[in-house]
């Protein structure tokens, strides 16, 4: 009866019994002295800590002071006497030890001992870090240090590592890494034997990350690699060795970013991308490259969000009849794709004439955000670059695209025509950004002054807008960063 009266009737008689119970327990919880709720903090993953915040008032933002001192431990060795120093500084806090968020270790010039690694990351190990760094700025330094995945935290959840071996690592006394969800190798010698224990020890594996490594046939075909059943997200960029996926079981993957030699990667045939990132170093014929595109990429991209791809792919779509159908490429559905970004190594004519193709071939009636980088540096115009384009895509290709961003734009012929058709087909589109180093031109050689006066009306309306610098509040979601740091720029 009494459960009536609180809830006033009706069918929601118990809500008012419930929000009660509810609110005695966020009040009981609240009153727990800060110290105990700081200790129970302690005992929780970073993600679970955080999460905390909705379990009742007193516990929002809790999670940010669960330690007396700062979550993260960041070691830098610079000198001869670093690595002892660092040790007895470290050595000397207080046990049981803090819970760590990250740990991460900086070897710039001195050696590094293998008995003193295995210390440091024994601290880590002790501190239950999430979040483990370990990096060699020299690989001589690096020469005989092996990482040992016995030696980490059982509650790893990322590890990055960089110019540190891990080819003879030992596994004895392994037990698996189930929290580990992120491997990020950069300039990292791989070899199956190794990376075949370090997979089966990380069930739970989410994303791997390779970059600038040596991968001694890290995919190679019938290796007995057994991927994680998780995997969703891999990238390979600048790695040596063969990247072939094709007999490699990786049913939930959903992101491939790839960039280097176009004949070191193959996809499985049933792989559902959501995203997909090609930046090719090699410009192959026609026919090789059509056949070699067929062999490597998934045969349905039709629930493709996200594509990125360079010039380099681009003359495959002339080959296709204007329907896309064909049996040699049917894999270029891209109904679904939501942004589009075009690395474009050069743009003469011919550069052009393919980006053309490629959108009247490749329809993509739910594009919205368009992407087109130019070349950074100067390049030398071939005969063709006089030629004139005239062949564009159909007008009822790009009816959603309401965003456009063009960077490195230096008023070239092919560019301002580009930009003009883009004013011209696109029905919907409310910014067209352009990132240029030089104010428009009074003309250009070859451009007709239509498409100038075109752009001139742009601008002035404000539907297109020129600066100088590039605008961080809209990047690509296959952003500039990825790039930079493929090509080893990003320390």
């Amino acid at each position: 009866m009494a459960t009536d009266v609180d809830g006033g009737g009706g069918g929601g008689g118990g809500g008012g019994a419930k929000r009660q119970r509810v609110d005695e327990q966020e009040d009981r919880i609240s009153e727990l002295p800060d110290e105990l709720r700081q200790r129970i903090l302690t005992f929780l993953p970073l993600k679970d800590a955080i999460r905390t915040g909705a379990v009742a008032r007193g516990w929002r933002d809790q999670w940010r002071s669960r330690w007396a001192h700062r979550g993260s431990v960041e070691v830098h060795l610079k000198s001869r006497d670093a690595p002892r120093r660092e040790l007895d500084a470290l050595e000397r806090e207080p046990r049981p030890r803090r819970r760590l968020d990250r740990f991460s270790l900086v070897v710039d010039t001195c050696k590094l001992k293998p008995s003193e690694l295995r210390r440091f990351t024994d601290y880590a190990t002790e501190c239950r870090v999430e979040d483990l760094h370990v990096e060699m700025r020299k690989s001589t330094l690096a020469a005989k240090l092996n990482f040992h995945m016995p030696l980490s935290s059982p509650l790893l959840a990322r590890l990055s590592l960089r110019r540190i071996s891990i080819s003879g690592m030992y596994f004895k006394g392994a037990q698996p890494f189930r929290a580990l969800e992120v491997i990020r190798l950069h300039s990292v010698n791989i070899t199956q034997t190794a990376v075949r224990k370090m997979m089966a020890l990380c069930p739970g594996l989410l994303t791997l990350d390779l970059r600038d490594c040596d991968c001694a046939e890290f995919f190679y075909c019938h290796s007995g690699l057994a991927m994680p059943p998780n995997l969703r997200s891999i990238t390979i960029a600048e790695c040596d060795g063969v990247a072939d996926l094709r007999w490699v079981g990786v049913p939930c993957l959903r992101s491939f970013r790839y960039s280097g030699d176009y004949l070191c990667f193959d996809l499985p045939c049933d792989a559902v991308l959501a995203d997909l990132y090609i930046r090719l170093s090699n410009s192959l014929s026609r026919k090789y490259y059509t056949d070699s595109l067929n062999n490597s990429l998934p045969k349905d991209l039709s629930c493709l969000n996200v594509l990125t791809i360079c010039s380099n792919v681009l003359p495959v779509v002339s080959l296709l009849p204007d329907d896309g159908a064909s049996a040699q490429l049917p894999i270029l559905n891209l109904h679904s794709l939501k942004e589009l970004q075009l690395l474009m190594l050069k743009m003469e004519p011919v550069n052009l004439a393919d980006l053309y193709a490629f959108l009247k071939t490749c329809q993509c009636p739910n594009l919205e955000r368009l992407f087109v980088q130019l070349p950074e540096i100067s390049y030398n115009t071939s005969k063709s670059s006089t030629e004139e384009v005239t062949e564009e895509p159909r007008e009822d290709g790009l009816d959603n695209l309401a965003m456009v961003k063009v960077k490195n734009f230096n008023w070239r012929r092919t560019e301002v025509q580009l930009v003009s058709f883009l004013l011209r087909k696109t029905s919907c589109l409310r910014k067209l950004s352009i990132v240029s180093p030089n104010a428009i031109p009074l003309d250009v050689p070859g451009v007709q002054e239509a498409d100038l006066l075109l752009i001139k009306e742009a601008l002035a309306s404000g539907k297109m807008v020129l600066s100088e610098m590039d605008d961080a509040a809209t990047q690509p979601y296959h952003s500039e960063v990825f790039i930079k740091y493929v090509l080893g720029v990003l320390s």
